[in-house]
């Protein structure tokens, strides 16, 4: 469980955040949307300790981070890359490899884990980047934005990996998003941010189970409408 309370950002004269307090629960994956420059990142950044805030955040002692880009490290393979990240947690070597074999495993990528980044797609080596985050032993995973940049099947089969490795996590998870339609294919929970200082504009609860969603299009087109008129009035 995440818990944050009276969250407090301020850069030079802006106040980004005031007095904002949010909570995630065990198992939840909460979608931030909001228009560009609200403080989505900035709000994930406070969450993982990179920025400097008041206030408390709770829950965060150990965070995977999952960035828009795959920051994969050339030099090493894609199990390299897994490994980088996660083998010194562990005294044997070989469970560590043993995960990061499975990791890469679960997203589609058994026998590839002798690739190096040059050689892998993009959609590819966006799921290094997700076998990594989760594979690392964290009790959160943020993300900013991890499918952005790809093509909206590849996005789609990402999507349905990236609820395949949550639900055998444990974790709980705070997606940033620009896609409504993403928010209601992954989340629980969906918030818009807007305002200066910024704050939660509105909730949304997606009620449906995750692997039963594509049999009620009305309904996520519902909760979609009621998200995106909410970014616009922003």
């Amino acid at each position: 469980m995440l818990e944050i309370k009276n969250l407090c950002v301020k850069y030079g004269d802006k106040m980004v955040f005031d007095d904002f307090s949010l909570e995630v629960g065990d198992r939840e994956i909460l979608c931030v949307l909001g228009r560009s420059g609200c403080g989505k990142t900035t709000l994930l950044n406070s969450i993982a300790g990179l920025i400097q805030h008041g206030g408390e955040i709770r829950g965060a002692e150990s965070v995977s981070y999952m960035f828009q880009e795959d920051r994969l490290i050339p030099s090493l393979t894609a199990k390299g890359n897994v490994l980088f990240a996660t083998s010194h947690l562990y005294k044997d070597r070989k469970e560590a490899e043993r995960l990061a074999e499975e990791a890469l495993a679960a997203v589609g990528l058994e026998g590839m884990s002798d690739r190096y980044p040059h050689t892998l797609s993009g959609g590819q080596a966006a799921r290094v980047s997700l076998a990594r985050a989760f594979c690392y032993p964290s009790e959160l995973l943020i993300t900013d934005e991890p499918f952005k940049s790809l093509d909206v099947a590849t996005a789609d089969a990402l999507e349905k990996y990236f609820v395949k490795l949550f639900e055998r996590s444990g974790k709980c998870a705070v997606i940033v998003s620009h896609s409504v339609e993403e928010a209601v294919s992954l989340a629980d929970r969906a918030v818009v941010l807007g305002g200066s200082p910024c704050r939660i504009l509105r909730e949304t609860v997606i009620e449906r189970p995750r692997g039963e969603r594509e049999k009620d299009l009305a309904y996520l087109a519902e909760k979609a409408a009621e998200i995106k008129a909410a970014i616009i009035a922003s």
